[in-house]
């Protein structure tokens, strides 16, 4: 059965090192086919980060699937931080406009 996770990293990262870290978490668990391998790819330019899709065929769904997606992503976040890979937060800009009030009426002279 075909599984898949989707990590998002900051658009200064080494791309061919984050398909290569994703590759390697889900090769680390045995439950996950060698045939055929683990793929992973940059599937989208996101509005926080490069988004990277990784894909893995796993041998015995019945098992569990949220259990060995869950240790992947463990393992894809440990290494992500052990190669100072950052995961970015959202952000967004907020553009405020200054309004001026109408001005208050001038008091006539007595």
């Amino acid at each position: 059965m075909l599984q898949s996770t989707v990590v998002s990293v900051g658009y200064d990262s080494d791309a061919a090192l984050v398909m290569r870290l994703l590759k390697d978490a889900a090769l680390k668990q045995s439950r996950v086919l060698r045939d055929p391998e683990p793929s992973a790819a940059l599937t989208n330019f996101g509005a926080d980060g490069l988004e990277f899709t990784l894909n893995y065929w796993i041998v015995d769904p019945e098992n569990g699937q949220q259990n060995l997606r869950s240790d992947i992503n463990l393992l894809v976040l440990q290494s992500l931080r052990d190669h100072q890979i950052e995961i970015p937060y959202p952000q967004r800009v907020v553009h405020t406009r200054v309004v001026n009030a109408p001005e208050a009426p001038q008091a006539k002279p007595s």
